[in-house]
């Protein structure tokens, strides 16, 4: 019989601290949070949901496109802790990308999407479309605005 003991604690904490196991909490929670529209493989659904395959990647090497990332109702509006998406994020540019990341790829940060993800977007179609003309932010005039306190 297995004693749960401080060694067998230590090395379990270990175990899950380790990339490893950080990979496999990622892939989790994509199957729990985002699978439902982007597909197992990321593919999306054309003329609906966008690939994460074609995209993530690239908006992910701009600056306009980061926040984008973050801003999309899926990331803003998830349950998930900023940590734990920023940790999403980086697996699935590096494990659902059919753009390998650059070997510049910065990777997100928990900081990061506290920053952006407080602000969902409104019109993502148009916030999208802003990005990949080359605009400077996806959402400006495009917040999700809060209800007026009375």
């Amino acid at each position: 019989m297995l004693r749960f003991t401080p060694l067998v604690a230590g090395s379990l904490a270990l175990a899950l601290a380790s990339p490893a196991a950080h990979c496999c909490e990622s892939r989790v929670n994509f199957q729990l949070n985002c699978m439902g529209c982007h597909l197992a493989d990321g593919t999306g659904e054309p003329g609906r949901v966008p690939s994460l395959r074609h995209s993530l990647v690239q908006f992910s090497g701009m600056p306009a496109g980061r926040e984008f990332v973050l801003r999309v109702p899926g990331v803003a509006q998830s349950p998930l802790s900023d940590e734990e998406t920023a940790a999403l994020l980086n697996w699935m540019a590096r494990a659902l990308s059919d753009l390998p990341p650059a070997a510049d790829f910065v990777d997100y940060t928990a900081e990061e999407v506290a920053r952006f993800r407080h602000e969902p977007l409104a019109d993502v179609a148009a916030a999208r479309a802003r990005v990949l003309k080359g605009s400077r932010r996806p959402g400006d005039g495009e917040r999700a605005r809060k209800p007026e306190s009375r």
